[in-house]
């Protein structure tokens, strides 16, 4: 199971947000660039970046940073937040993303999504499931979208959509466990899952795994310092005991900035 360690973009910084509510930001760093070098350091073989101005406006607006964190780190990057046409897709993939991720446009415009995985095929371009109280939420989860989260399966199956970001959006930031149930039942359903919110440890990562998922994003347990990236790698690669609680403190990035809030790091 790969791991991807979370950056998420917010006026240029590296933030974490609680269930999504721009309302309740931490902003960990001014330098994206340095995190994802760290992350790299650990040992890191993936990265997911997830442009929060963009997915709330529409449109990308941290493009140039995404650029630059795949030229600084090498690794395969899937990027998510306001792709919303083959113009979108093209420059992000150009750049050498080697992942997008269609959230709004997949449930809004399905015509476009299914145009994407035609001209890039079903590895380069995923469908997010955005859940929340069993509803679909969209435009960097500040509206409804309208849709169950069966019919929006439903519509990425008919886009030719194998591959999905999963969240649960209530458990995003809070540290309090993934909802591999909720995985388990979209790979019984045939799609491959990345799994992410409410990862905290270790164990969590297993549990995952377990449940049938081929990566897991983590966010706030890095960022918190709950779980080291070593020993979520170990966990995803399927060493028995691999848990950061029980190898002392993770240490964590810390928090930053003076306009950070008191919000937990969303995952």
């Amino acid at each position: 199971m790969t791991v991807y360690p979370a950056i998420d973009l917010l006026n240029g910084a590296c933030v974490r947000l609680l269930r999504g509510s721009y309302d309740e930001v931490t902003r960990f760093s001014d330098d994206p660039v340095a995190v994802a070098r760290g992350f790299v350091d650990a040992g890191a073989r993936a990265l997911h970046v997830v442009d929060l101005d963009g997915a709330r406006d529409g449109r990308p607006v941290h493009a140039e940073t995404v650029r630059t964190l795949v030229a600084r780190t090498g690794l395969p990057v899937q990027v998510g937040g306001g792709i919303r046409s083959l113009a979108d897709a093209a420059a992000c993939l150009e750049s050498g993303v080697r992942r997008v991720l269609l959230g709004t446009a997949a449930a809004r415009d399905p015509e476009f999504a299914a145009a994407a995985v035609s001209r890039w095929g079903p590895d380069r371009v995923a469908g997010a499931v955005d859940v929340r109280d069993g509803r679909v939420v969209v435009e960097g989860w500040l509206a409804d979208a309208g849709l169950s989260p069966d019919a929006l399966l439903a519509r990425l199956r008919a886009c030719g959509i194998r591959l999905v970001l999963y969240t649960d959006t209530t458990r995003d930031g809070t540290l309090g466990s993934p909802d591999a149930e909720g995985v388990r039942a979209l790979v019984a359903e045939g799609f491959r899952v990345i799994a992410a919110g409410g990862v905290r440890d270790a164990g969590d990562v297993r549990a995952l795994r377990a449940a049938g998922a081929e990566g897991c994003v983590i966010g706030s347990a890095l960022y918190r310092g709950t779980l080291r990236l070593e020993d979520a790698l170990a966990a995803a690669d399927g060493a028995d005991g691999a848990d950061g609680a029980d190898a002392g403190p993770a240490g964590g990035l810390g928090a930053g900035g003076d306009d950070a809030a008191d919000g937990e790091a969303a995952c």
